[in-house]
């Protein structure tokens, strides 16, 4: 069940590099376009929309975030869904937090040179260019963190000095460390996350900017909306997520800053 996250700004080279790690792993390959399009199945809405959320707004939209927060909460709660029980090679730029949180995940940062050219690249519109300025400026926004910092990952291929192949390769080679293999500990952490992504998805509507941590069924709920002067809410919202399955306990807080810069 080991996962490869490979995180990048250069969606057709560092889609090429997972293509060829998850043939030669035998691994379910899983592209921002296919995250998407099972998002928008489960939660029954449109492709476009899901997409609109993963782009930076004009400025003008910005206070508009209610949408926005609700739409990557369903892609979220979708990585999850399709992390539990996959041997999975994820390319994309979406879900840092999820894969922080899960130890056998190896996190792949890939750095593309201007002159590389991979040899099986999927071709997708804006895929460089302009696109990958969006991406940085998009993760910048919602996770308030640099995409391109080599100290959120694992594992930096620079493709300047190596092709697409030798960047699979020394992914596979990674992931055979002891490091990446599920234990116990990793496993309830995908659990835990994953009851934590449901919750969100179920409170987004109310409370746009909550975070949600989960324990063995000890749930932190997390939001600048929990004040004293709001305290009848905060009951009543401590009280639904009582009632849903997996659920013993709930601790509502204040403001944890996962969202300071949206």
């Amino acid at each position: 069940m080991s996962i490869v996250a490979i995180i990048s700004q250069h969606s057709r080279e560092s889609a090429a590099i997972a293509g060829v790690a998850a043939s030669r792993l035998g691994y379910r390959l899983v592209l921002m376009e296919e995250l998407v399009k099972t998002a928008a199945q489960r939660f029954q809405t449109s492709e476009a929309e899901l997409f609109q959320a993963l782009k930076e707004p004009p400025l003008i939209q910005r206070m508009a975030r209610k949408p926005k927060l609700k739409q990557i909460a369903w892609l979220d709660q979708t990585l999850c869904e399709l992390m539990a029980g996959n041997q999975m090679v994820f390319c994309g730029y979406l879900g840092y937090p999820i894969f922080h949180e899960i130890s056998h995940v190896l996190k792949v940062l890939v750095l593309a040179h201007p002159d590389a050219h991979p040899t099986t690249p999927p071709v997708s519109p804006g895929a460089n260019g302009r696109g990958g300025i969006r991406k940085i400026k998009w993760f910048q926004r919602i996770y308030n963190a640099r995409l391109d910092d080599p100290n959120l990952y694992d594992l930096t291929l620079n493709l300047h000095h190596m092709s697409t192949e030798e960047a699979a390769d020394v992914v596979i080679s990674t992931l055979g460390q002891q490091r990446f293999r599920p234990m116990t500990y990793s496993l309830n952490c995908m659990c835990n996350l994953d009851l934590a992504c449901q919750i969100r998805t179920a409170l987004v509507d109310q409370v746009p900017d909550v975070e949600v941590k989960a324990h063995d069924g000890t749930i932190y709920l997390y939001s600048r909306t929990f004040k004293r002067s709001k305290r009848q809410k905060a009951l009543e919202i401590k009280e639904s997520v009582m009632h849903m399955e997996g659920v013993n306990y709930v601790e509502v807080c204040g403001e944890k800053g996962l969202f300071d810069s949206f």
